[in-house]
């Protein structure tokens, strides 16, 4: 039946907004590498160091009383990154930051804090796929990633496609290759859909399953105990798609110059201005003592 007499909302004009305190933000700011890997300073925008290797195992049986007889060692390798300048500027106006806004104290504080998160990520993606350059005048250096650090253990899988399903043997063939080298791996990195495929591997692993709060019961792969160590397994949104890269995280840290900070900037207008900035590279202290998997499939 119509109520044509009552006041009804449609009609009203003084009803206040209902307008929650709570801001939700849908975004990937998971950074394993960033937030994992060893911290460890820089002294100079080109950031050098040196890696060596062990002969390998051979017979060493002597005469009693010979001459010592001596052999000229290999020479050390000198590697090198160059550091990259990250930053994130935000701006807002002197009306904005006082105006009551729902959920923000401090709409510059706000914008800071989601622009520190978004800089964490521009870091995480560069250490994973940077290809590195030394930069001039007019072009900003650039660090050299993971992915392209790995040469001496890539494995491409054992069939003829250009692209192939990860498989647990494929895997294995991997971390046995690695460790052949002399590596010691312990951490696997990849996105989503290659974590599916690693958690669809039928032996040797451990799952963590466990019954939440809403009483759903979640199973997924965590650790992977293979013949060569045990394998954290990392899910990063940043890592590329058609690779999972296997890591001795102890042989990757992170140099920094100039740690990231926020610095006021000059204003222009009725408006504050705030710049995060900061200076890192990766530095790879042996990376054949991990490798990776390419080319694989992607859906």
């Amino acid at each position: 039946m119509s109520q044509s007499s009552a006041v009804i909302t449609y009609d009203a004009i003084g009803n206040r907004e209902d307008l929650t305190d709570i801001i939700a933000n849908i975004t990937r700011h998971e950074t394993p590498l960033f937030s994992k890997l060893r911290k460890v300073s820089a002294n100079a925008t080109l950031h050098e160091w040196q890696t060596d290797s062990l002969s390998t195992g051979a017979t060493n049986a002597q005469i009693e009383g010979a001459d010592f007889s001596f052999t000229t060692p290999a020479t050390r390798t000198r590697v090198n990154n160059n550091t990259q300048i990250f930053t994130k500027t935000a701006e807002v106006s002197r009306t904005q930051r006082k105006v009551s806004v729902a959920g923000v104290e401090d709409e510059m504080a706000y914008q800071l804090e989601k622009r520190m998160k978004e800089i964490a990520t521009d870091i995480e993606a560069a250490l994973i796929t940077g290809t590195g350059n030394s930069g001039a005048s007019g072009t900003a250096r650039s660090l050299k990633g993971i992915l392209s650090f790995m040469t001496t253990n890539v494995e491409t899988g054992t069939g003829t496609a250009s692209t192939e399903a990860l498989t647990e043997d494929m895997y294995n063939d991997l971390l046995q290759t690695i460790w052949d080298a002399g590596g010691r791996p312990d951490m696997t990195l990849v996105n989503s859909f290659q974590k599916r495929q690693i958690s669809s591997f039928s032996t040797s692993n451990t799952r963590y399953m466990d019954m939440d709060d809403s009483k759903k019961l979640t199973n997924s792969v965590a650790i992977y105990e293979s013949d060569f160590g045990i394998q954290t397994i990392e899910l990063d949104p940043f890592m590329t798609t058609s690779v999972v890269a296997v890591l001795q995280s102890d042989l990757w840290a992170i140099a920094t110059l100039d740690g990231l900070h926020t610095t006021d900037v000059a204003k222009v207008g009725d408006a504050d201005r705030m710049a995060i900035v900061g200076e890192l590279t990766l530095e790879a202290r042996n990376e054949a003592g991990s490798g990776q998997i390419t080319q694989l499939t992607t859906s």
